[in-house]
């Protein structure tokens, strides 16, 4: 199995801990990580050039392209990540930002359509799933039908060596039964979700192109969908 890892902290705690668990239950075959926010990119700056051109354009484009392609050879891509004001630390949220080139909306990448992504965060005492949605929203987007979830709160403080040592036994027990879901993982069917996303996004495509007469340049997306086979172009 081919693991990325995308890790939303830097810091050695409470999360690097649990997701160190988890890759311990998991064994990848391989595994590749980036941390967060020193591998991250830039905050986008809306210039819309991966829209209207190419996202090899994107000023950014040296930061993501790495990340991205990691995610189109992994087989399960895992997102780790504190829980930051109830929602997802924002270098996360601005990597996401960049990927909005790949949503169904304008050129998803079919190799998204049968991936797997697990979703690792941790509060200290808030909820998680605001922070675990801003994520898995994204990944549905691009294509991505399944998309598996874990949330702790570690109540007793933000220090991981501070919390108990039977607490620390339960998440490790959590984790470690999560991580086994992902044993033998096999190709993921489209979701129903990520099936109507995608023909919401045909019609769409699909009525641009019979609204654009001939002659007329097509849109970057539209090119895209045509040369995917996903559109016909009337002549």
């Amino acid at each position: 199995m081919k693991c990325l890892v995308i890790n939303g902290t830097e810091q050695k705690g409470c999360t690097y801990n649990l997701k160190e668990i988890f890759l311990d239950e998991l064994k990848p075959k391989e595994l590749i990580e980036f941390y967060f926010p020193k591998d991250a990119p830039d905050y986008c700056t809306g210039c819309k050039t991966c829209f209207m051109k190419s996202e090899t354009l994107c000023p950014h484009y040296k930061k993501v392209e790495p990340i991205w392609n990691a995610m189109l050879e992994a087989d399960l891509i895992v997102f780790a990540y504190p829980v930051y004001v109830l929602r997802t630390p924002g270098h996360v949220k601005s990597f996401l930002d960049h990927l909005g080139v790949h949503w169904f909306a304008h050129r998803p990448n079919p190799r998204m359509f049968n991936k797997t992504a697990a979703i690792i965060t941790q509060s200290i005492g808030g909820p998680n799933k605001g922070a675990q949605k801003d994520v898995e929203t994204s990944l549905n987007w691009i294509g991505i039908p399944r998309v598996k979830k874990i949330g702790f709160g570690m109540m007793e403080g933000v220090i991981w060596d501070e919390i108990s040592e039977s607490r620390r036994q339960k998440f490790e027990k959590k984790v470690r039964a999560f991580a086994k879901q992902f044993h033998t993982l096999k190709p993921a069917s489209k979701s129903l979700k990520t099936k109507f996303y995608f023909q919401m996004c045909k019609m769409l495509q699909t009525k641009l192109s019979k609204n654009t007469p001939n002659g007329q340049e097509l849109s970057t997306d539209l090119q895209y969908w045509i040369d995917q086979g996903w559109v016909t172009r009337s002549i």
